[in-house]
């Protein structure tokens, strides 16, 4: 038991230290390559990667399960993953992490609205207060291109959002099928749309043969495909079956940390308010997470 206790523990500061690096690794790439390059060759490596599972179980998934497993790739994978690049472009990479901690307050108002799901006080009053920070993040950056370039926040929040209806998605309409079928097919299944956008709208074919000067930016890619995408789910997986969700979900309240740790070593500066407003957002999911 107290091996098991250890190895939870393990795995969630891995996973919060891979998905927490996620946004500095996304802002190294975007040095030289573009959001649209970035997005769809992140997935188009995690498709890769993911494909032996979904073919060990493909036979769990029934026919009027694919359209639902399509859509929750789209929304849950595809469009989040050039909304980050993009917002990535004007904000800093602390914000970024601190902003995807909004996704519980989305998932709970999807619930709220379409699933009859009943928000307790706790909800409401966590609700509030993340919403709060979050305007006090993007209302006060420290972006040097002013409010316009401020607003890119929202492309995260928008991303968050998204993220709160695939959960909806996934827990009303796909709940008998396993986690990492769910995931495997999600991303494997929009391989064909994630190369189209790959080689089609991006620079990326041009970049591969000069492939020697982008090395570094690749590798900062592949490592957001293969480990922050892929293995990050398998663990997330793992850790769920060996402790339980309330424990996994802690994983919330340390990404954030890590991803302004990273961010503030790689000379981003935050600013008091932005701080309070991190602070406000960190709260907010506290809060929100505490039953009455």
């Amino acid at each position: 038991m107290k091996n098991k206790n250890v190895l939870a523990w393990f795995l969630l500061l891995l996973l919060a230290l891979i998905w927490g690096s996620s946004p500095i690794m996304i802002k190294k790439a975007l040095v030289q390559l573009g959001p649209f390059e970035i997005g769809a060759l992140r997935l188009s490596l995690a498709s890769l990667v993911l494909m032996p599972f979904l073919l060990k179980s493909l036979n769990e998934i029934k026919k009027t399960d694919y359209f639902i497993l399509f859509i929750s790739g789209i929304v849950g994978n595809v469009i989040p993953y050039f909304l980050y690049p993009i917002a990535q472009t004007q904000i800093d990479s602390a914000t970024s992490g601190v902003l995807t901690s909004l996704t519980p307050f989305f998932a709970l108002i999807i619930g709220v609205i379409f699933y009859k799901l009943k928000a307790t006080k706790n909800n409401i009053i966590g609700l509030c207060i993340g919403f709060l920070g979050t305007s006090v993040l993007i209302l006060f950056s420290n972006s040097s291109e002013g409010f316009s370039a401020d607003l890119y926040g929202l492309f995260v929040v928008a991303a968050t959002l998204l993220y709160g209806i695939n959960l909806n998605l996934v827990k009303y309409h796909l709940k008998h099928l396993k986690p990492i079928t769910i995931t495997a097919f999600s991303i494997v299944s929009i391989l064909p749309i994630t190369l189209y956008i790959l080689f089609a709208h991006t620079e990326f074919p041009s970049h591969l043969k000069l492939v020697n000067e982008y090395l570094l930016e690749f590798g900062y890619v592949f490592v957001l495909g293969v480990l922050g995408t892929s293995i990050a789910t398998l663990i997330f997986y793992n850790l769920i079956k060996i402790k339980d969700t309330v424990f996994a979900s802690m994983v919330t309240y340390l990404m954030p940390i890590v991803a302004i740790g990273f961010g503030v070593l790689d000379g981003e500066k935050i600013n008091l308010i932005q701080l309070f407003g991190m602070l406000l957002v960190l709260l907010g999911v506290f809060i929100n997470s505490k039953k009455n």
